[in-house]
């Protein structure tokens, strides 16, 4: 997987960078129940081994995955895919803040927040909660089975330049 370099412009997410790494590793990880070497995994993401297992301790700490030590050990998960909805997954890693914080970053936050744009913020969190809930990780790697259709562009909905 390739990186930004230093300088160089990232990719936009609504997550940070370790939410999705998370994400990553968890659509690598079997449902079987057979464990996964953390290096294994970072290895297969081009990550740094270290950084990828705090991810992992972090969700095992949450209960998404399981962890053991030993040459038999690793990490695998906790459920099956479709019983872990990826909100369980971003509250994991990122904390209720993507749910709850204002977008401009008044310290009110919630519903208290007195930010002109609050009721359209709080329309948009909500969509993203019910999508997040809605989607589970067995989604997440069904889709990553199936071939990227190539972009068609539909001339009738471009707007005009």
């Amino acid at each position: 997987m390739p990186h930004p370099e230093p300088g160089s412009p990232h990719q936009r997410s609504l997550f940070h960078a370790p939410t999705r790494y998370a994400l990553l590793a968890l659509i690598r990880l079997p449902h079987d129940g057979t464990y996964r070497l953390s290096r294994t995994l970072a290895a297969e993401l081009d990550l740094p081994g270290p950084f990828l297992a705090k991810i992992l301790q972090k969700l095992s700490h949450s209960g998404i995955l399981e962890s053991l030590r030993g040459p038999l050990g690793g990490f695998r998960l906790s459920r099956h895919p479709e019983d872990i909805p990826l909100r369980d997954i971003v509250l994991a890693m990122e904390g209720s803040e993507p749910f709850e914080a204002c977008l401009l970053g008044h310290p009110s936050g919630g519903p208290a927040c007195q930010c002109p744009i609050r009721p359209a913020w709080d329309q948009l969190q909500e969509l993203l909660t019910t999508m997040l809930l809605k989607t589970s990780l067995k989604d997440l790697q069904l889709s990553q089975l199936l071939p990227t259709p190539p972009m068609e562009i539909d001339r009738f909905f471009v707007a005009p330049v």
